[in-house]
Formats: C-alpha cells, structure tokens, sequence
C-alpha cells in the first residue's frame, strides 16, 4: 500500500499541523491552573482489565480522532486499535469518529514522541520494549532478553501495583502520550531462511539477523555469535529473500503478516523478549479534554485491552497450526537450552538494568 506523508497528508486535508490538534480536540483549551493541568495529565490508574466509571454523554464534544497502526489492519495491534475506535464511537454515540490507517499508510518518522506532538494521530501504540530508544530510562527493563516468563507472567505485572505505576510513570514522563492500559502481541522469537535452517540456538552464530533500532537487541544478537543489522520492517520480505539478513525475530503475529513463511520456515520458538505495549493516546489533546472525555477514554481503553489479551490466547495458536500446515518447521527450545541462552546475553542486565535492578526483581517474583 502507497504510504502517505505527514505533510501530503496534511495539505491533502486543508490542515497545518497545529489546525489538526485543534479539529482533534474540539477547539482551543482555555488557560488552566497549574493544579488543573497536573490533574488532567495524571495517568488513569486503571490496569487492562478496568472497565469501571462513568461520564455525561452531554459533555461529550464532537471531534474526529485519528488512530494509526504501521503493521496491519488484520495484525493484532490493528485489531485492538480498531476496537478502542469502534468502543469510543460506541460510547460517544457517534459524537466521536476516528479515521483510521492501521496499514502504515502514514510516513510516521521519529519518536513515539516526534509523533504524537506532530498532531498527525492521536491514538497509537506505544512499544514497551524499545523504551530505552524512546528515552523512557525506566521503561530500559522491558527490553531485557527473558524477562518475562510467559503471557500468563507479562498479564500478573500488567494487573500487578507496578503495572499500574509504570502506567502513571509513562504518563507523567516526557514521551508525550498518555498511557491507557498494557496490550500486547507475544513473545519474539528467531527465524531464519531456507538457506540456514534453525534448530538450535547455536545455528545463529555467523548469521546476518535483522533487528529493530535498539542497543539491547543489537547486544542479544551479538551475544548469540550472530551479527546485527537494524532495519526497517516494511523491509524485511526483500532483505530475506535476496540474503541481505539470514534470519530475524518477530511475534508469531508480524511473522504471519508479512507472509515470511515463504522466505524464512524455520523458527525457534525461544520467546527471548515478550512483545508487551501500552494502548497510548496523545498527551496535547487529553489535556484539552474534560474529565468526561477523560472516563470515556478510559473505558473504551480497558474493553480494547481485554480484547487484545483475549485475542492473543487463540490466535497464537491457530497460527502455529496454520504455519505448521504451509511447512514451517518450528522448534521449542529446551529449558536447559533457554537458561544456556540467558546465559549468553545475561551481562546485558548489567549493562542496561543496573540502575533498575529492584524493578527487574519485582517483575520477576511476580
């Protein structure tokens, strides 16, 4: 699909940058107190499984939000961000609409950030694992290689005290966004092509692996003997069939999306760092918003991330019966293969986690 700029993008619209944020919020805010504007800024409390409140539709405004998404409308970061619209629109009684690029249509540069102080969207996803890259120094921890157990492990911190916290932490932080509950897609896991078949860690050693942007990944690749080469993901169909990388990693979901069966059949299932994310929203306009909105919000988050984690706990697997049938050969790794594994990139807790070590013990003995 052509992608958009932000600028056709806005010319095609009749909008500067600023005019958006004003269409997106119903108006210009008027002067607050300091106190007001700590208050509106305060991170909703709320875990993904939260679906209490209520609001005063009668103080609900007409505005048009924009939500985007860069992997997909059927991808399960699509799908959640197509719920929060449709609940939104829901509980507004139309008097909220969105518009929706949920297939990377939109040239969205930068930071997290750069993004939604751009005033180009107002509802996207926030990565929880690139925070390091993102600037959000706490966030370094959910990067770390085997962090989490499992999805059952990942969901008891999103409903845990610290869950909460990081939620507010974010919030309150300068990414620019608001954090309205955890979303997420599944462990990551490596694939590799069919010139190099993976049934063991060790197949990585001397092999080409395409990474995001992000010191941690590049250092978890390096650990395994392999040689890094961060990429754009658009990119990855055409670097793995022409041998530019050998192999990458990816949830089970991205894997499906872009197809990467017919280029890369082999995936070892090692789970190395869970995919976990926040169902964000642009700080600007939740701040020219009142408490009603705010509840509306919140409420059209928390029933979007409860389907995300509903979701996730069938697709996963009717994925991995589809691959299987298309003749992708997937390995699970023994425990004594992943604790060789951790092993291997374990100084990357002291060289990214030393600051935040208390936090690592907490999610762990969760």
């Amino acid at each position: 699909m052509k992608k958009i700029s932000r600028r056709d993008f806005l010319k095609a619209a009749g909008l500067s940058a600023a005019a958006l944020g004003l269409t997106a919020c119903g108006g210009s805010a008027s002067s607050t107190t300091a106190a007001s504007t700590a208050a509106s800024t305060a991170a909703p409390a709320a875990s993904a499984a939260a679906a209490t409140g209520s609001f005063n539709l009668d103080n609900i405004k007409t505005r048009t939000l924009i939500a985007w998404e860069r992997m997909g409308s059927a991808h399960i970061m699509g799908r959640t961000q197509a719920a929060f619209c449709d609940k939104m629109e829901e509980l507004s009684q139309g008097k909220i609409s969105t518009n929706r690029f949920l297939d990377g249509e939109l040239e969205a540069g930068g930071t997290i950030k750069d993004q939604f102080e751009s005033g180009i969207f107002q509802c996207a996803r926030y990565t929880l694992e690139l925070s390091n890259y993102y600037g959000f120094e706490e966030g370094t921890v959910f990067g770390l290689p085997f962090l989490f157990e499992d999805r059952d492990h990942f969901w008891r911190y999103a409903e845990s005290d610290l869950g909460k916290q990081v939620l507010e932490d974010l919030s309150a932080a300068d990414q620019g966004l608001i954090a309205l509950g955890y979303i997420e897609e599944g462990a990551r896991h490596f694939f590799t092509t069919k010139s190099h078949p993976m049934t063991s860690y060790k197949d990585l050693a001397g092999l080409k692996i395409r990474v995001q942007t992000s010191d941690i990944y590049v250092g978890l690749v390096e650990a395994m003997g392999a040689s890094a080469t961060p990429m754009a993901w658009t990119e990855i169909y055409t670097a793995l069939s022409t041998g530019v990388v050998d192999g990458a990693e990816n949830p089970y979901s991205g894997y499906q999306s872009y197809m990467l069966n017919e280029v890369a059949p082999y995936i070892y299932e090692d789970g190395h760092i869970f995919a976990g994310g926040v169902l964000a929203f642009s700080k600007q306009v939740w701040n020219e918003m009142n408490e009603d909105e705010h509840e509306l919000l919140r409420e059209a988050a928390a029933y979007a991330c409860e389907q995300n984690r509903t979701m996730n706990e069938t697709d996963e697997a009717d994925i991995k019966a589809e691959l299987t049938a298309k003749g992708v050969t997937i390995t699970t790794p023994t425990e004594q293969e992943k604790a060789e594994m951790f092993e291997l990139c374990s100084g990357l807790y002291d060289t990214f986690g030393a600051d935040w070590k208390d936090m690592v013990d907490q999610i762990k003995a969760i």
